[in-house]
This record gives C-alpha cells, structure tokens and sequence, in this order.
C-alpha cells in the first residue's frame, strides 16, 4: 500500500512536469487524451496573422501542429501568428518540442515572408515558469492557451496577475479544463473547482465564460473557462 501511494503520487507531480520513468509514462497518457482537445482548443482560437500568440504547457508540441493544420484546412486565411511562444517546464517535453519546431519552421517561414520579424524567431521556447514572463512585454499578446494545466498553477491569483499584465486590453487568455477526470484531493491538482477559478480570474481583472467543449470522445470533451482582458 505503501509503495503503491508514493507510486501514485510520483505520478501526480509527472503530470505537472513530466520527467524519468514516470514521466515517460504520463507523456504517454497525455499524447493519448490531449491532441484531439488542442486541435479543437486552438480552432476555437481563431488565430490570426497580426496575432501574438502564447501556449502555456506546450508539451511536445501539438498546438505547434494544430496551427499549421488548420492554415492547411484554410487556405484562403493565413491564420499562422507572427510570433508563437511556446512555454514548457518539462526538459523531456521541450525536446520533444524543439525537434517539432525544427519540422515544422520551413512552413512557418513560408506563411511569415512578410513579416518583419527573422522567420529563425517565429516560435520561441522558453522553460520558464508562466508566473514570471520577463520574456513578455505589458499590454503584448493577443491570445493564451492552456489545456491541462489550470490545475497546477498555485497561486492562481498570482499567475492570473503574471496573464492579464501580459495580454492586451481584449486578449484572452483559453484554459481546457477535463474536471471530470482530474483528482479532486491531491496537493499537486490544486485548482479543480470551476467556480473558484472563474472566481480568482474575475478577480484578477478578467471577463469570463464558461462553456462545455462535446467532442463526442468522454476522454477529448472538455470545459473551456475564456478570460477577457477588460
């Protein structure tokens, strides 16, 4: 019993930063339930071009993914930001991202010619953690995505501060919340009560609704909290 609780709360800390045996297999349980949620996730964002985009938890890189397929789905709207920031606190996701970047950039760059920007800076990487994002300026980005990782951020007030100093007026910031398949008791899901994190964002100087996400898959649907920068 023992060994089977210190297993089961190894396991809960790899959900936050995947790392070592465990986190190889929490990678491998998140690459099962997560893609179909961030390619819908991120369709829901509707990008666009002047947009400066931000991906809190960018894992191995499925949102990076999710954007240039839905620029191939429409090919009349270029969709692709002119600046991605990918964060990932996890050394093993941020590999794995990295070698996603490095497919993906020559189609970036090819949607991004007229930018001004190097088309090498398109997607940035950064390990930080999101309470702190000196990398950001105030009043910068124009949309933030989380899937999967509300639950984690503690404080949130503090990260709901960090968010909205970093979001212009308007920008909005998306997290996909799976509540229904979460741990209701643990010390690393800190945050799994809906209306005590629309609660702490309102707080924090957001507008925000709530909507439940049918993909027709128990393990893909998910509640989507929005928050507007008022």
């Amino acid at each position: 019993m023992i060994l089977i609780k210190f297993f089961l709360g190894a396991l809960e800390n790899s959900f936050r930063s995947p790392s070592g045996l465990t986190g190889w297999f929490t990678r491998s349980v998140m690459s099962k339930v997560n893609p179909i949620s961030i390619q819908e996730g991120i369709k829901r964002l509707d990008l666009k071009e002047t947009d400066v985009f931000v991906e809190i938890g960018a894992g191995s890189g499925v949102g990076l993914r999710s954007i240039v397929s839905n620029k191939n789905d429409n090919d009349n709207n270029n969709n692709i930001p002119s600046r991605i920031v990918c964060i990932e606190i996890s050394q093993d996701f941020r590999r794995e991202l990295e070698q996603t970047k490095k497919e993906l950039l020559p189609l970036l760059k090819d949607n991004n010619d007229d930018n001004d920007n190097d088309n090498n800076d398109i997607v940035e990487i950064y390990s930080d953690d999101c309470k702190s994002m000196p990398f950001l300026k105030d009043n910068s980005v124009d949309k933030m995505f989380a899937m999967n990782v509300v639950y984690f951020l503690d404080p949130l007030d503090e990260y709901t501060k960090e968010i909205c100093r970093v979001l212009k007026p308007g920008g909005m910031v998306v997290f996909g919340c799976k509540f229904q398949k979460v741990p209701q008791d643990s010390n690393v899901f800190v945050n799994v009560d809906e209306d005590a994190i629309v609660g702490t964002m309102k707080q924090g100087g957001l507008a925000v609704t709530s909507a439940f996400v049918d993909l027709g898959d128990d393990d893909a649907n998910y509640t989507e909290l929005k928050g507007i920068k008022k």
